[in-house]
């Protein structure tokens, strides 16, 4: 970029952010020559009469790290909010909030310290300054008006971070900031409602889910350790950092206790002073670091990792029940080990250590269906068989070398006292000064091995905890199921027998696997069997008699007309239309396919690409594009996320999938498409189209530019069809059936069009002027049909809540009195913008 267009472009971001650049200004000044104190508001200065220290706090931070950091937030959360609202708004929502929050703030402090409580009155002491806390009730009250994927990002991330920080830090300053973040969302929703608009709080989809529940899970493991590393934390929940850290007793302490004449209580306060170095600092991270990486797990989706945090959680309150009940019972005037009176401890305090793990615990139990991404077969006990091995070997170590060691410690230990002391080197030191070692180690070895046992067997797990939360590597049936779909896998649906979430029937000769998941005792197949082509038609029929055999209904889902003629006299309702597309001769030559000529010379002009990409291997930018366009358009939509035979942003991650991206000059994703292979003695013979994926505000035909070069290209290298797959509930003109149940089929696809969009889905497919196959659902008898429609509807849409499905009915019926729905599907408008491919 040439001088004047540098110039240029920062006097443009300049001129559209002058309030935000003016508080970096003031703020830099600030730390030069502001006095703090002298600016800060909070109970004292106001009481005193100073109430312009309201607006002055904003104007300084008081060190030269706060200064670094608020100006970075200032940047970063102001500057967007200023560019999309206008200065003038900004400039007083900022200062509005700046005054409400200081007012909230000290006012709440001054509240809680009437009542007596210590952490009350030390809110009432302190001078706060700093300018976020009206930073925030800006973005706060600017989140009533963004995107629901953006809105929904905020409030919890920025949320969950300003509690953890007021519940374990608790300084005024956390106060301040958490009071301008909810005066902030209580003004904007107030603004927002005032103006006659509401919100759709929308579903979230499963990858979202995942992450916010790995963040809470990440919060409550850290704010212990936060409050822990401050130097004087305050918050009520502040007495927990003593569940993680080793804080020394004073000297004042140990002479109070030791000279009360008591050997056992000198000994043991002496122990612990003596808890300090890189040993026990370790000990006080570890568990912090295990909990992170069953955070990592949840957010990937793992069973495994659900099931760790669940333990882990279940153990935290556990121990946290046995450590309030110990507090309890103490004499009432003081907790020696705390040197804190507990008539000065906060009730909430006081449960903080069975509070806080008993939440996340709830929160777990309560979103158990997010996480269903299994581990592969046998982790479960090759993670038994490394940790217990690892810790075996830890506890075979400690005992060995604490008897040769008898010498140094301050009673010679037996085998016995050595494994009763075990425990206590577990946990964290200074757990609340209610457990300690039974064995004092005085000098030389023994001190190393106190401090490091405890460390050595938190090692294990944290390395055993990434092993299992890894993604998994196919084994077992899986294995056996992708050989057969490399072989024999050249149907269009064929490639979804390996996705998670399916169960494998094979033939009894290993040629054939029929890819099934079991929903309310209806066996639903996902689609044809894949093997040899004889190995396929016996499949069919020993499969459903291995079905009623167990017990279950057997249901084929979506199959073609080689598997319904394999039943005979089974029912079969056809209930979707695949597009085919044969290649080697294909050419978008003629009238009829000007529209796909016109996207692709649209996307050509502009300056668009496509860029075939591996998911695992896309650039990050990348990646992250796709996945907020796909948050959005569902958080947008208000749909619930489908599952079963409609792939998501999970399916992509497969090595053999491939992914189609039109891409700017700019970097900024336009659209993406996922297609899956089909093969033949491990050659690629066709592709089928899965995900789609549009920008919003990206130029129309997006789609249509994708689909073509995805196309061509596969016709250039060879391959013989592409399947653009199926709608389901949507089937082309003169190809309905007069069985009773195939009309009504075709009213419930009118009926959910508004929402779900089948019949545009099937006219934009037309565009690529495809054959259609049909696509049934072949079935034994007709009184299974209520059980499987229930099951294909749990199928589709696992994660359906109450809430949901009555927000669904309401837009239908609301679209079925205001449009009704026409005969004939009606060409794809381009406002559809992202559709989810449905088979």
């Amino acid at each position: 970029m040439t001088a004047p267009g540098w110039l240029r472009r920062t006097a443009s971001v300049a001129g559209a952010v002058p309030v935000t650049l003016l508080l970096l200004a003031v703020l830099v000044a600030g730390a030069r020559w502001a006095a703090p104190d002298a600016l800060g508001t909070g109970v004292g200065p106001l009481a005193a009469g100073r109430w312009e220290t309201l607006l002055t706090a904003g104007l300084a931070v008081r060190t030269p790290a706060g200064t670094v950091v608020t100006l970075a937030l200032v940047v970063a959360l102001l500057g967007p909010v200023e560019h999309r609202w206008g200065s003038g708004r900004t400039g007083v929502a900022l200062l509005g909030g700046q005054v409400l929050a200081g007012l909230v703030g000290s006012g709440g402090g001054a509240l809680l310290a009437t009542t007596g409580d210590r952490w009350g009155h030390q809110l009432s002491a302190a001078v706060v300054v700093g300018p976020l806390p009206g930073v925030l009730a800006v973005v706060a009250a600017a989140s009533a008006t963004a995107t629901p994927l953006l809105r929904r990002r905020l409030r919890v991330v920025l949320g969950v971070v300003l509690v953890m920080a007021v519940l374990y830090a608790g300084t005024a300053g956390d106060v301040h900031r958490l009071a301008g973040w909810g005066v902030g969302l209580l003004a904007g929703e107030v603004a927002h409602r005032a103006r006659g608009r509401g919100h759709d709080r929308g579903p979230v989809s499963r990858r979202e889910s995942r992450a916010l529940v790995a963040l809470v899970v990440a919060a409550a493991a850290v704010g212990p350790l936060v409050a822990a590393l401050s130097r004087d934390p305050e918050g009520p929940w502040a007495l927990a950092s003593h569940l993680f850290v080793s804080g020394r007793p004073g000297a004042g302490l140990l002479q109070q206790v030791c000279a009360a004449g008591d050997p056992g209580d000198c000994r043991l306060l002496t122990a612990r002073a003596r808890l300090h170095g890189p040993g026990p600092a370790l000990l006080s991270v570890l568990p912090v670091l295990v909990q992170l990486v069953l955070a990592e797990g949840l957010r990937r989706g793992r069973r495994a990792a659900w099931t760790g945090a669940v333990l882990f959680s279940g153990v935290l309150t556990v121990v946290g029940s046995v450590v309030v009940a110990a507090v309890l019972r103490r004499p009432a005037e003081a907790l020696t080990l705390l040197d804190t009176p507990r008539a000065g401890l906060p009730v909430v305090a006081l449960w903080a250590p069975l509070v806080a793990p008993a939440a996340v615990l709830a929160l777990l139990l309560l979103t158990r269906s997010r996480f269903a991404v299994p581990a592969a077969p046998g982790t479960a006990r090759r993670w038994a068989v490394r940790a217990g091995g690892g810790l075996a070997l830890v506890v075979a170590a400690h005992v060995v070398a604490g008897v040769l060691l008898r010498g140094d410690w301050a009673q010679p230990p037996t085998v016995a006292r050595l494994l009763l002391d075990l425990p206590a080197r577990l946990l964290p030191p200074g757990y609340l000064g209610e457990v300690l070692p039974r064995l004092a180690p005085l000098h030389g070895a023994a001190r190393v091995l106190a401090d490091w046992t405890g460390v050595a067997c938190w090692a294990v797990l944290a390395g055993t905890a990434w092993a299992v939360v890894r993604p998994a590597v196919p084994s077992g049936d899986a294995v056996r199921a992708r050989e057969l779909v490399a072989r024999h896998g050249d149907g269009a649906m064929s490639f979804m027998t390996t996705w998670v979430g399916n169960r494998w029937w094979f033939t009894e000769d290993g040629q054939a696997v029929v890819a099934f998941r079991v929903v309310g005792g209806v066996a639903l197949t996902t689609g044809d069997p894949v093997g040899a082509p004889a190995a396929r038609t016996r499949a069919v029929p020993e499969f459903t008699a291995w079905c009623l055999a167990g017990g279950w209904t057997p249901c084929w889902w979506s199959v073609t007309d080689a598997v319904a003629a394999a039943l005979p006299g089974a029912r079969r309702v056809q209930v979707a239309s695949e597009t085919w597309l044969p290649l080697g001769g294909l050419a978008f030559v003629g009238r009829r396919w000007q529209d796909v000529r016109t996207a692709m010379n649209r996307a050509a002009r502009g300056g668009v690409q496509a860029v075939w990409v591996r998911w695992a291997d896309a650039p990050l930018a990348l990646r992250e594009q796709v996945a907020r366009s796909s948050e959005e358009w569902l958080a947008g939509k208000g749909l619930p996320e489908m599952g079963f035979t409609l792939g998501g942003l999970d399916e992509l991650a497969d090595p053999a999938v491939r992914c189609l991206l039109a891409v700017d000059p700019d970097g900024r994703v336009h659209g993406a498409t996922s297609w899956l292979p089909a093969s033949r003695d491990g050659v690629q013979v066709g592709w089928t189209l899965d995900l789609m994926r549009r920008s919003p505000g990206c130029p129309p035909g997006t789609m249509e530019f994708l689909v073509g070069t995805a196309v061509l290209t596969f016709q250039a290298e060879g391959a013989e069809f592409v399947s653009l797959s199926g709608a389901p509930l949507a089937l082309p003109a003169g190809a309905g059936d007069t069985d009773v149940l195939a009309r009504l089929l075709q009213n419930t696809g009118r009926w959910m069009e508004p929402v779900y969009g089948f019949r545009s889905l099937l006219a934009f497919k037309a565009k690529f002027q495809p054959q259609h196959r049909p696509l049934w659902l072949v079935h034994l008898d007709t009184a299974d049909l209520p059980r499987i429609a229930g099951a294909v509807s749990r199928a589709y849409l696992p994660h359906l809540s109450p809430g949901q499905a009555l927000r669904l009915a309401r837009t239908l019926l609301a679209a079925r009195r205001t449009r009704p729905a026409p005969t004939q599907p009606a060409p794809a408008p381009e406002s559809a913008g992202t559709v989810a491919v449905a088979r």
